[in-house]
């Protein structure tokens, strides 16, 4: 690179025709020389001369055939990058009079930071919940299971089949992203709060006792049964929930005895908590 770069003086535009300049400069020494020491001894042999010239010249014009054969790769891996850039909607800053290496590594650097916006933002769809901006399922189970103990939670808003059916899916929208707000905000900033599906949701509480863990949703469901959010006939907003520690096992049963304990809830009269596998009422 401190060759590439030091060489930029010439023909900055045209890697080309730097490449000519180099290569022409480095096959006629043999020229120079041979004639300036016969022009220096006296002595000048105009045939030899000549058979010198000519070979210089043939291999002028074979090594910039050569130069422009060998760069076709270049031009052609240009020309694609440059290709899949306009494709592109994120794309970067275009480089100005550079060569064509410089438009290839910028165009591949661009190409790459693109590729890593696309992925990035592939990666949030796949993991999260557009209606609420939550985690989804998927990026919930990844992220509590990378997290390690702790405990978890399901919460269910009640009876909200009939909002959807009485008012609307939008109006049943609204309470969704209200409620997936609150629930954020309400929990700790540690804690990974997710949209489990449908009116359900998700909470993993790191290195937490269920005891404490149901204490924290407790305050929510309190202030949401007072009325925070309201149905559009002015009902308050409740929820049931179950809450259980990870007691060592995979995930995915942890969730199930959440769900155990969150349909406990619902047989007993919903707007309640109950706790761990003897389903314990929260008071």
């Amino acid at each position: 690179m401190r060759f590439y770069n030091a060489t930029r003086f010439l023909f900055p535009s045209s890697l080309r025709l730097r490449m000519f300049t180099i290569c022409f400069i480095g096959t006629h020494i043999p020229l120079l020389t041979f004639a300036g020491w016969q022009f220096t001894s006296g002595k000048i042999d105009w045939p030899d001369l000549g058979v010198v010239l000519g070979a210089t010249l043939i291999g002028t014009i074979f090594t910039l055939i050569g130069i422009d054969g060998l760069l076709a790769p270049v031009r052609t891996a240009t020309d694609a990058v440059q290709s899949l850039e306009r494709e592109q909607a994120e794309a970067l800053e275009a480089v100005s009079d550079g060569d064509m290496l410089t438009e290839l590594l910028a165009g591949v650097t661009r190409a790459s930071e693109a590729t890593k916006v696309r992925v990035a933002a592939l990666d949030i769809a796949a993991h999260r919940d557009p209606l609420t901006g939550l985690l989804n399922r998927r990026g919930f189970l990844a992220r509590a299971e990378a997290a390690g103990e702790g405990a978890i939670a399901l919460l269910d808003l009640d009876k909200f089949k009939s909002v959807n059916d009485q008012f609307g899916h939008d109006a049943g929208d609204a309470i969704l992203q209200d409620f997936a707000a609150y629930l954020a905000r309400g929990v700790r900033k540690a804690d990974c709060v997710g949209r489990w599906g449908g009116e359900e949701f998700a909470v993993f509480f790191p290195a937490t006792e269920e005891g404490e863990a149901a204490a924290i949703l407790q305050r929510i469901a309190r202030r949401l049964g007072n009325g925070l959010i309201e149905r559009p006939d002015g009902a308050a907003v409740t929820c049931s929930g179950g809450v259980v520690a990870i007691e060592g096992e995979p995930l995915p049963l942890a969730m199930a005895r959440a769900d155990a304990a969150l349909y406990a809830a619902k047989r007993s009269g919903r707007n309640q908590l109950r706790v761990g596998d003897a389903h314990m009422l929260v008071e």
